[in-house]
């Protein structure tokens, strides 16, 4: 039995001196934990430009079913065109938030953007909201009105 703890006192003790990790090891663990960060930092860079479009394009829809819900409640089948925008300022005949008692059709805080329908009120365009100051932020690409 002695032998055998001659062997590990001898062999599982540092050297006399070394205390620590050589500048090499520690140059590696930096290198490889600087190239990790890298590759997280660059995978998280797409994701909020896409967030962004979802906002974006979930705002849409939500303007566009309140839309729906003005002409339903309202009972018509047509609404103004021409020139119609829905922003914040809500400068258009169509008020599809709380205004004077009126009923809330899509929420109460205003939208970040403007859009144009036709006449049977389906969301033709998105655009910056310029009515505001400062003016709304710019649609992102990819934002698009679908069907």
């Amino acid at each position: 039995m002695q032998g055998l703890y001659g062997y590990f006192n001898r062999n599982l003790r540092g050297r006399k001196g070394q205390s620590g990790f050589t500048l090499i090891e520690l140059l590696v663990v930096v290198t490889i934990l600087g190239v990790l960060a890298a590759i997280v930092t660059l995978s998280l860079v797409g994701l909020t430009t896409a967030s962004e479009v979802k906002a974006c394009e979930q705002e849409y829809k939500t303007v566009q079913a309140g839309l729906d819900a003005y002409m339903a409640f309202n009972n018509v089948s047509t609404v103004t065109a021409t020139g119609t925008t829905a922003t914040s300022n809500m400068a258009s005949p169509v008020l599809l938030y709380n205004a004077a008692g009126a009923p809330t059709f899509v929420r109460n805080s205003p939208t970040n953007f403007a859009y144009t329908w036709d006449a049977n009120g389906r969301v033709l365009t998105i655009a910056q909201a310029t009515g505001n100051t400062p003016p709304g932020p710019p649609v992102p690409t990819g934002c698009v009105v679908s069907g």
